[in-house]
């Protein structure tokens, strides 16, 4: 009798260790809360790298999440960015390029969702006000070339793009230019249906071929060949 007490307490004991290391190590699913939190720190990770890229910023990403920061009240972007406060001061941080740190203040009230994309906005469940299918700026109007063309100062010199895509309205072209060089750059962007080889940036960086190209897809832009296109071309003088 006693052998057998044993053997079901010692038995007791390890399905009482297993659910702890289940609960601990994440083989229990997920609740739908708790995915979400793990997406939204997971866009703030792939943001935040993006970004340093994006505006060549010489700090490491991971740093940046581990640090502790007053945008997050002291606290670090690990320990916040799961919670919807955390999540939206930190895509408005890097929405709007304010540097690694800044105060709360300076992003109150401002909403993440101006910066996130369809894609993300699905799979992150966000609050967005509703839009009526007509007002859909991805959904607009037929398919036309659309080309672009920035032309800005940047900390460490100077910056020139040009872009040319099939998109369904200025506003789908602006989204795409705003996730590819952030809101600051995308508000310097000169958008227009069509494309003029005559225009200077065009004429200086696009070869013949490719201009070739474009003509086409302006002309037909519902036919296979213009299908998906989406072409950009920058470049970059130092300071």
């Amino acid at each position: 009798m006693r052998i057998e007490a044993r053997s079901q307490s010692c038995c007791g004991r390890k399905k009482a260790t297993a659910a702890m290391l289940v609960r601990r190590g994440g083989v229990e699913p997920k609740s739908p809360a708790s995915r979400l939190a793990t997406l939204r720190l997971m866009h703030v990770a792939a943001e935040t790298g993006a970004r340093f890229i994006r505006e060549r910023i010489d700090h490491d990403p991971l740093d940046w999440l581990l640090t502790r920061r007053k945008l997050f009240d002291e606290r670090s972007a690990v320990e916040v960015c799961g919670r919807p406060e955390g999540f939206r001061r930190a895509v408005v941080l890097h929405g709007l390029s304010l540097g690694l740190d800044t105060a709360p203040t300076h992003v109150a009230r401002i909403p993440a969702h101006e910066f996130l994309s369809h894609t993300a906005m699905r799979h992150l469940q966000s609050e967005r006000p509703p839009r009526s299918r007509e007002a859909d700026p991805w959904e607009a109007g037929p398919m036309a070339l659309y080309s672009c063309s920035i032309s800005a100062e940047l900390p460490d010199g100077h910056i020139q793009v040009f872009g040319a895509m099939i998109a369904r309205s200025p506003n789908e072209v602006r989204q795409r230019l705003r996730q590819r060089y952030g809101p600051l750059l995308e508000d310097q962007a000169l958008v227009r249906i069509g494309f003029d080889w005559s225009e200077p940036l065009a004429s200086a960086m696009v070869s013949e071929a490719m201009a070739h190209v474009l003509r086409i897809a302006a002309a037909e832009p519902t036919s296979p060949f213009a299908h998906g296109l989406d072409f950009q071309v920058e470049q970059r003088f130092a300071a």
